[in-house]
């Protein structure tokens, strides 16, 4: 007790440092919490049909809050570290994540299509202009949109709703086979909205397909507007009726896929729409 009462004395005339006490140390470093846009599970690399590769996979929002103008990129690189990408061509290696619709609170007419909601995860179907025998390793990068109403990709004082327009999976979702025996699923999408002005438009549904191990081994989707999805930017949109309440949308989404490349029931779906034309 006297030799604590003599320490403490002397740290109060002459400082700690003096009495022998080391007030150099470093605070212990604080576990680095993983970022809230995230894979979720491996990335599936495969060979498409001319035998360069495409890369499959999901990524999770474990944030707390909306997250949006989400994309995703992938850099390939040969067995001597060299990049495998071309430069002056950006869309290989690069694209948009298959999510969820969310609507700007403010700015009613103005929808994301590229969101996630926490807990969500959304899948990505990245074709490249790489032999798929020349990668022998891959990077993956999860940058943020430039959106100004956004801080790391999460929604920060612009909150997110969703469409007005309720849309769910009427009856199940079945799986069937095309004519050259590749997997197809097939469904009925309805508006189950009361209000006569909850309209839904450009809706689009999203599969994915993985296989026994929780692989995504493809990624197709359908829309209500025509028979190309996802619809180029520049295409004129035949429907423009939208689905009103009440009405129903019968959908066909073929796979590049044989039933031995997935298993029964190892899929998901995000259905999609817009706010306006």
């Amino acid at each position: 007790m006297n030799a604590v009462i003599g320490l403490l004395a002397c740290a109060i005339v002459v400082g700690l440092s003096a009495c022998g006490i080391d007030t150099s140390a470093k605070a212990p470093e604080q576990p680095v919490p993983p970022p809230p846009i995230a894979l979720a599970g491996a990335v599936n690399k495969v060979a498409d049909a001319d035998g360069n590769a495409r890369y499959l996979g999901e990524i999770k929002n474990n944030g707390d809050v909306v997250a949006c103008s989400l994309n995703l990129s992938i850099n390939s690189y040969d067995a001597a570290g060299n990049a495998l990408n071309d430069p002056s061509n950006s869309q290989f290696g690069f694209a948009n994540l298959f999510g969820e619709t969310f609507r700007f609170s403010g700015f009613a007419p103005q929808t994301q299509d590229t969101c996630l909601s926490p807990g969500r995860a959304g899948s990505f179907d990245i074709p490249t202009n790489v032999r798929v025998g020349d990668v022998a390793s891959f990077v993956v990068d999860i940058p943020c949109g430039k959106e100004q109403f956004y801080s790391g990709c999460l929604a920060h004082d612009q909150p997110f709703v969703p469409p007005p327009a309720s849309l769910v999976l009427d009856g199940a979702v079945t799986e069937g086979l095309t004519d050259d025996g590749r997997v197809v699923y097939t469904g009925v999408i309805r508006n189950q909205s009361e209000a006569e002005s909850a309209v839904a438009y450009h809706v689009k549904i999203v599969m994915t397909a993985k296989n026994a191990d929780g692989l995504v081994v493809d990624v197709a989707c359908a829309t209500i507007d025509g028979s190309v999805c996802p619809v180029p930017a520049d295409a004129n949109v035949a429907n423009t009726s939208g689905l009103r309440p009440q009405d129903t949308w019968n959908f066909t989404v073929p796979l590049s896929i044989s039933p031995s490349e997935t298993c029964p029931g190892c899929f998901s779906f995000v259905i999609n729409q817009k706010l306006a034309l």
